[in-house]
């Protein structure tokens, strides 16, 4: 019976996060209230003070949520056995891509991504964390089966790592892209490094 339970609180929280990543994307985080939160997750309010203390700690569950989306989609694309060029985008588009695919308008990103520093980032730098190992182990492993050769580029796995996510960054510069113009520029990034990279 407490497995029941715990699973239907789970599903309670996660429905409730998923409503409030749909509002802040929508509104941001300043104009969207706990009340909006309940009615476009479909809970009373005081259920939703039953799992969570107040907004701050529905965006962390949030953000958990986003962080293991995140980290499925990059394990995904690294053993999905396509060729590098291709595994190397979905990589990057994993971390990258899932902001920009769950918080389309641009209009709130700065916002949010304040917010985020201000209450999750412990998570975010966790999750930064999980995936450069991710990365770099991919990178290093592509070398050690002879798909790249890293010396070409004069750098290591390491070094590759740090600068492809650099020039990601870089891709969300100037006026925020669509989320089509985002996914473009990381492919033309992924293939220049492939094709620098590859034997």
């Amino acid at each position: 019976m407490n497995e029941i339970c715990e699973t239907s609180a789970l599903t309670k929280m996660e429905q409730v996060a998923d409503a409030a990543r749909r509002l802040f994307a929508r509104y941001g985080y300043k104009r969207t209230s706990m009340d909006d939160i309940a009615r476009e997750a479909g809970v009373a309010k005081a259920t939703l003070y039953l799992h969570f203390k107040g907004k701050d700690d529905v965006f962390r569950t949030m953000m958990r949520r986003t962080a293991d989306l995140v980290l499925t989609r990059c394990d995904a694309a690294l053993a999905s056995g396509a060729p590098f060029a291709e595994r190397l985008e979905g990589v990057m588009g994993a971390y990258y891509g899932t902001w920009i695919d769950l918080f389309g308008d641009p209009a709130h990103w700065g916002e949010l991504v304040l917010v985020k520093t201000q209450i999750a980032m412990d998570q975010a730098k966790e999750l930064e964390g999980l995936y450069i190992d991710r990365f770099r182990g991919f990178l290093a492993k592509a070398e050690a089966d002879g798909e790249i050769d890293l010396s070409r580029a004069g750098t290591d796995a390491d070094q590759l790592c740090q600068t492809l996510m650099q020039a990601a960054l870089g891709a969300k510069s100037g006026t925020p892209p669509t989320p089509e113009e985002f996914r473009q520029r990381l492919s033309n990034i992924a293939r220049l490094a492939a094709a620098a990279l590859t034997r």
